[in-house]
């Protein structure tokens, strides 16, 4: 059964590389949606390989720029993205470096910013999708991550208000696919 990425969810896509979240960000955006990327991909390689916008990304990062943001300022990380899910139409946040945050921090300051991020893309009907590695997190850890969210695991049909895409598409738009799973 595929999952429906729908307004006030928050979706842990579970995956060693979160190549298949930036894919979606074009779908998102084909469908009327405002989004936003955290990442430690830097901005231009973002660009180059999933043709995301400089100007949507924000870079987690310890070298200073416009728009860098210090993995130890997880403060300044939520502002901006409370900030992005307050002023926006149909707000999607696609949230990458999970792991990078713990290891600048620990465990406790990443799962507060879920948290809060998830309380407020319930109120504010936006969407939260961000991929960890479970190779990266202990089996506790991986519980407290995935009690607030939808999972998704790494083959699983994703649909956007209900228009399927292929998790396997390797180009900037996905492929529609029927309720059974055909193209």
């Amino acid at each position: 059964m595929p999952v429906d990425l729908r307004p006030g969810g928050s979706y842990i896509f579970k995956a060693r590389r979160p190549d298949r979240m930036y894919h979606l960000i074009d779908d998102f955006a084909s469908a009327g949606y405002t989004t936003l990327c955290v990442s430690r991909v830097h901005p231009e390689q973002l660009k180059e390989d999933f043709g995301i916008p400089e100007e949507i990304v924000f870079w987690l990062s310890n070298s200073v720029g416009t728009r860098n943001i210090s993995p130890q300022n997880v403060g300044v990380l939520t502002d901006n993205l409370v900030r992005f899910y307050e002023g926006s139409a149909k707000p999607v946040a696609v949230l990458d470096g999970l792991e990078y945050l713990v290891m600048q921090n620990d465990f406790g300051k990443m799962l507060k910013l879920l948290n809060f991020l998830y309380e407020t893309v319930i109120v504010r009907k936006g969407i939260l999708i961000a991929t960890i590695d479970p190779r990266a997190f202990s089996t506790q850890q991986l519980a407290f991550i995935e009690k607030d969210s939808i999972i998704v695991e790494e083959q699983e049909i994703v649909t956007i208000a209900g228009s399927a895409v292929d998790p396997r598409s390797r180009g900037g738009f996905h492929q529609a696919w029927d309720a059974q799973g055909n193209l």
